[in-house]
């Protein structure tokens, strides 16, 4: 889906969010996107970590603002308390009315370690207080969250709302999920709310169990690969327009990233150097691009590796090679029981590091999945 523009930088971007005009298909998640937005129906957007969840809601976003609605993206990755998730809010939510930020809420941020700046549209982060300060994040957190009801009340205009990493709330404090629900439930036609999570099982706890606050309160939304023939179609057309020709080595690269969004990105940036250097686009030059891309995510890959537990790496150790996590000669060979291992294997895809589909089992990063192959 994207489209063709002139541009500074490389076409294949692998780090944060890319621009929605560089996002690769989507158009089925951002239709559905789109509608749950437009009838006020709340959305669950799970997928692993660097799967394009932050980029396919940044490109939803930028859809919702060309019709007019007002957007806010709020970052809650690794919050670790309440005054954290005060100042993400209000670093993404003051910037919808500066006006009305600097006039009813300065006190309150300043309390925060947070400014509003006298011109332009942004609220300043700066070092944390050396007290925390509970009761002003609360009543700053109780102002903010009824903003887009607050701005709907007085123009009409709607407010897109994505709280992603929502799942880290509940390292904040067990009960935001219910303080985040007191006051949007009665938001009405005046916003929107995506909440995009990395980690299943805690989306689910959020989500599917009846005691919580949020329980039903949002449609779910899965990231599957992307396919394969929309990859390679889109990323031909980007060597093409930098008078690159990718050969064999971009089909084999498609073929090895499985469908993995920041991978396969990654993967063509190699591709794109080596051929800059003057390699050919052949097999051999998808080795060598395969194995610079190991040494340059292989201490991400040993920092995993080091937090597993035992059975978990045999899990993932044996799923890299292709055996299934229930496989008899797995338990034997690792004196382990057949039931221990699905068990560490359900953590190992609540923690989006395997998938089940009705392939199989399979590691989702392509690069561990190489690495842990060739220990």
């Amino acid at each position: 889906m994207a489209r063709r523009r002139s541009r500074q930088g490389s076409p294949f971007r692998f780090e944060g969010a890319v621009e929605p005009d560089l996002l690769i298909d989507r158009r089925e998640e951002l239709s559905t996107l789109a509608r749950r937005a437009a009838d006020r129906v709340g959305v669950r957007l799970a997928a692993p970590r660097r799967y394009g969840k932050t980029s396919l809601l940044v490109a939803h976003a930028a859809q919702l603002r060309e019709t007019g609605w007002r957007t806010a993206h709020v970052d809650l990755g690794r919050v670790s308390d309440l005054t954290d998730v005060a100042r993400r809010i209000a670093a993404a939510y003051g910037p919808l009315d500066m006006d009305w930020t600097r006039a009813h809420l300065g006190g309150l941020l300043a309390r925060l370690g947070l400014s509003v700046g006298t011109a332009g549209a942004s609220v300043t982060i700066g070092p944390r207080p050396s007290t925390p300060d509970a009761e002003a994040a609360e009543s700053l957190l109780y102002r903010l969250l009824d903003l887009p009801k607050t701005l709907h009340d007085g123009d009409g205009v709607s407010t897109l709302v994505v709280l992603d990493e929502f799942q880290d709330l509940l390292t904040a404090r067990a009960d935001l999920d219910g303080l985040v629900r007191s006051r949007i439930q009665y938001h009405g036609d005046a916003a929107a709310y995506v909440y995009a999570g990395s980690e299943p099982s805690m989306m689910r706890e959020l989500f599917d169990q009846r005691e919580r606050p949020l329980f039903g309160q949002a449609d779910p939304l899965a990231l599957g690969p992307l396919p394969a023939e929309e990859v390679l179609g889109e990323l031909g057309r980007r060597f093409d327009d930098e008078g690159l020709d990718p050969g064999e080595a971009l089909g084999e690269l498609a073929a090895f990233a499985g469908g993995h969004p920041q991978r396969i990105m990654l993967l063509c940036y190699l591709l794109a150097e080596h051929l800059e250097a003057g390699r050919p686009g052949t097999l051999e030059t998808a080795g060598l691009v395969v194995e610079s891309a190991i040494e340059r995510t292989q201490a991400a890959h040993e920092a995993l590796w080091r937090q597993l537990r035992r059975t978990e790496r045999v899990v993932l150790a044996g799923v890299a090679d292709g055996i299934p996590p229930s496989s008899p000669p797995l338990a034997t060979e690792h004196q382990l029981g057949r039931s221990t291992l699905n068990e560490a294997a359900d953590r190992l895809a609540d923690q989006g590091h395997l998938a089940r589909d009705r392939a199989g089992v399979r590691v989702i990063d392509p690069l561990l999945g190489e690495w842990l192959r060739r220990r």
